[in-house]
């Protein structure tokens, strides 16, 4: 009777640990995934997420026929506050601005950073004119933001799908030179992108019956 006791308590505990162990090791694959898709420094995802995201909403927009909209922000003089006030004061204030984002954007809406002091927001379902408005919130609430030695802001350029490209490549390289024209500009402002013109198809030449064909038809 105490054999079968200690035998069923050895079984249990035993089920108990491996039980343990498969949770851990779930746990453990979770972080692990976490870890692949979310930047180290400011916990927003990161550049390789953001591309396969955007790859899916265009599949979807284009199905659904709808549009969406990208944000592409860097943030000014950043290597001369990085110079000034060091690499650690340079990273703190990445974490606190990607904070804003964070805070001004919903759920269903994909923030990352996209590499080094530049960050990109994809909009789900937001026209041209809801993204200039959160775009504009979002600067505002970063220039007024206290970093701990100082402030910075942002220059930020605006893409909607499809106008300003059909392809995660051409939203992002729209948004790209309307930042760049922010920058120029003055710096700390949201500049929207124009629409991409696309070549259009050569007309094909008739084929030969199609020729004689109009040889008669004149």
């Amino acid at each position: 009777m105490e054999l079968a006791h200690e035998y069923a308590h050895s079984h249990s505990e035993e089920a108990f640990n491996t039980l343990v162990s498969r949770l851990r090791e779930k746990e453990s694959q979770g972080e692990l995934e976490k870890l692949s898709l979310t930047d180290s420094l400011t916990g927003l995802y990161n550049r390789r997420h953001l591309m396969g995201t955007l790859a899916s909403e265009v599949q979807r927009s284009r199905r659904l026929r709808r549009a969406f909209s990208v944000l592409l922000a860097d943030v000014d003089r950043f290597k001369q506050y990085n110079d000034t006030h060091g690499h650690l004061a340079g990273d703190a204030a990445l974490v606190k601005i990607a904070e804003v984002f964070r805070k001004t954007t919903r759920q269903v809406d994909c923030v990352a950073r996209y590499g080094g002091e530049e960050f990109v927001v994809m909009l789900l379902e937001a026209n041209m004119a809801t993204a200039t408005l959160v775009a504009e919130r979002i600067r505002a609430r970063v220039a007024e933001q206290d970093l701990g030695e100082g402030s910075l802001t942002l220059s930020i350029g605006v893409a909607e799908y499809p106008d300003g490209g059909d392809t995660p490549e051409e939203l992002i390289a729209t948004a790209d030179g309307a930042m760049y024209k922010a920058k120029s500009g003055g710096r700390n402002r949201v500049v929207v992108g124009g629409a991409v013109e696309h070549p259009q198809q050569p007309p094909q030449s008739p084929q030969p019956q199609e020729k004689k064909r109009r040889k008669r038809e004149a």
